[in-house]
């Protein structure tokens, strides 16, 4: 029975890390409806103070909850190293998957080339907020902390199973390799998690794969 409350709580702290993303596409959708390709300037500020108060509360429910205490002690030498030693695997495998794509006829994944398009031209604080900042801090909390951490402490196996599928599914692949691209990074930073058991070494190899993307499609360097 506490598997089930613990997946509906798991549920609920999912649709919370969407709300900013989910009023984001919403303003953007609003926008471009009034002929306006980008946002305005106050929108943008609202958003990104929305963006914030996001990630705090689903701080403060990780914590609240008892799976999530985010500390700064953890950049020893062996975590430094477990950082480094993921990014590079995790852009080894994104850019290997890339390759693999575009013999196929495809730049890159879907969700990359939506994120381009939609991104493209807005406010560069908003992007790296967004993109290099929140995705990274909620969705380790989420697929990482709370599947592994907290619904399925007891099952490390299954969980870190699960958290990669689904994180790979989440990133709507539209075929098998895009779908590996994102499952195998997730993997990565699932078992990264796991073995150090701090999340702060998951977000911080999610942190450098997403923060190079959000700094060239906020500043046009593409």
């Amino acid at each position: 029975m506490v598997y089930v409350k613990r997946f509906f709580v798991l549920i609920g702290l999912f649709l919370v890390s969407q709300i900013a993303m989910t009023v984001f596409g919403f303003a953007k959708g609003a926008s471009l409806a009034m002929g306006n390709a980008q946002l305005s300037l106050v929108t943008s500020i609202l958003l990104m103070l929305m963006v914030i108060g996001n990630i705090w509360l689903l701080l403060f429910l990780g914590k609240k909850l008892g799976f999530l205490n985010l500390k700064f002690d953890f950049l020893t030498k062996k975590n430094i190293g477990i950082i480094i030693g993921g990014f590079i695997l995790a852009r080894v495998i994104a850019i290997g998957g890339t390759l693999l794509l575009n013999t196929q006829g495809a730049e890159s994944t879907a969700n990359d080339a939506a994120i381009q398009t939609i991104f493209t031209g807005e406010n560069p604080l908003l992007i790296i907020l967004l993109i290099g900042v929140s995705a990274p801090i909620m969705e380790e909390i989420v697929f990482r902390a709370g599947i592994i951490g907290y619904w399925l402490e007891k099952f490390p196996i299954i969980a870190i199973a699960i958290s990669s599928i689904v994180f790979g599914l989440l990133h709507g692949p539209t075929n098998l390799i895009s779908f590996l691209i994102y499952g195998l990074m997730g993997l990565i930073m699932s078992l990264a998690y796991y073995k150090t058991q701090r999340l702060e070494i998951s977000i911080s190899i999610h942190f450098l794969n997403n923060i190079f993307a959000a700094i060239v499609i906020a500043f046009g360097m593409i």
